[in-house]
């Protein structure tokens, strides 16, 4: 009966203990995922520029509508996703830790007896479930953004919209002009201004012609009739003057420098994981898989496992962040954000660097796919270890 308990040791405050935890875990949630927010804007914002802004006026000649332009960018989000997703964790991890520095937070929450545990699982609960976001964008969505956009791409192209009635196109070197075009392609008042040669430009002149998309090379056929060709003077003799009269010509234009090359044939991008796998069957067994794109079945290989492990790159970098942030915390505002974006441009470089070893091939798929991942677990755990000191405890 005289006996004294600590209060410490009773079960109210265990269950408080356990709520104190809780409670933190959604505070420092809060602070992450508003930062990431932002951060996530920002990038999003920057590779969406750089992947449409950029080719704006190509989309437009390539005869791509104010409809169409939507579906562009409804497209290209999810391609952005892939990599704006695990950056803006990194930056927002980042900043959230170094926010809680500034205001003391940290420092209470040592006092407190917080320990290191409490603190690295929402960063990585967080990470988790940005892990999930991106499996399944890489999965079930990127790859039916990429083949939406090859089919709005030839499907504008092969409108016709390229060539506007009433108005001069300027596709490269050439320049374009037709009077009239109806909805079936065919055309009247046909001019074509060619300077691909500097030293030998020509003009085309035709009554009329037929457009015509061919998809498997990128070109358009412009299928003329009663016409001219008129070439200029030849250098040094400038009275030679020559015209050669035809009935019919086939004038070609390729287009494949707006298309890009990612708008091709089926690429292993644009293919989900059961095409990736049937064509690999086939690989192995002896196909030449000439009707596809790429040929080699080590970029089959490489996609599936691109798909599986590029997913983890939130959760690594979660590990990785917040003992960077800590460590930095005295050492100045700059020091903490060029680490972490050398990390994620280490991370993203080291994968590149191990898919062209894959491809030698001095490396399996499967390897080469997976090295950046386990080496960065390993350097995630060694600065958690190293800076736990640092952590509240």
């Amino acid at each position: 009966m005289g006996s004294d308990t600590s209060p410490s040791d009773g079960p109210a405050d265990r269950i408080r203990s356990m709520r104190i935890s809780r409670t933190l875990s959604l505070h420092v949630m809060r602070e992450t995922l508003s930062y990431c927010a932002l951060t996530f804007f920002v990038l999003t914002l920057v590779l969406f520029t750089q992947g449409f802004l950029r080719r704006l006026d190509q989309l437009f000649l390539i005869g791509l509508t104010l409809q169409d332009l939507w579906v562009v960018v409804e497209c290209i989000f999810p391609m952005a996703l892939s990599y704006s997703i695990p950056l803006a964790f990194l930056v927002g991890s980042l900043l959230s830790v170094r926010r809680l520095g500034a205001d003391g937070e940290l420092t209470g929450l040592s006092s407190a007896g917080i320990g290191p545990i409490s603190f690295m699982v929402p960063y990585l609960v967080l990470g988790l479930i940005a892990t999930i976001v991106s499996a399944w964008l890489l999965a079930s969505v990127e790859h039916q953004s990429r083949r939406r956009l090859v089919q709005l791409f030839k499907t504008a192209a092969a409108r016709g919209a390229i060539l506007e009635p009433g108005r001069f196109r300027e596709i490269g070197r050439r320049v374009i002009f037709i009077e009239d075009r109806d909805r079936d392609g065919m055309l009247s008042g046909v001019m074509i201004f060619d300077q691909r040669q500097a030293d030998r430009p020509y003009r085309i002149f035709a009554n009329r012609g037929r457009f015509h998309f061919n998809e498997s090379s990128s070109e358009i056929e412009l299928e003329l009739w009663n016409g001219d060709l008129h070439f200029a003077p030849i250098e040094g003799r400038p009275t030679r003057y020559q015209r050669i009269r035809f009935k019919e010509f086939l004038y070609r234009i390729d287009v494949g420098h707006i298309l890009g090359a990612d708008f091709g044939p089926v690429r292993p991008k644009q293919m989900d994981l059961a095409t990736l796998r049937k064509v690999l069957a086939r690989a192995e067994a002896g196909d030449p898989l000439r009707e596809l794109d790429q040929r080699d079945p080590i970029e089959y290989e490489l996609e599936i496992h691109r798909r599986r492990s590029l997913p983890f790159a939130p959760l690594l970098f979660a590990a990785v962040a917040v003992p960077i942030a800590l460590a930095s915390e005295n050492r100045g505002r700059s020091i903490g954000l060029l680490l972490v974006l050398a990390v994620a441009f280490g991370y993203y470089a080291l994968a590149a660097a191990m898919e062209t070893m894959a491809r030698q091939p001095w490396l399996s798929a499967s390897v080469a796919s997976w090295i950046p991942n386990i080496l960065f677990a390993v350097l995630g755990l060694g600065l958690i270890l190293r800076e736990t000191r640092r952590i509240p405890s």
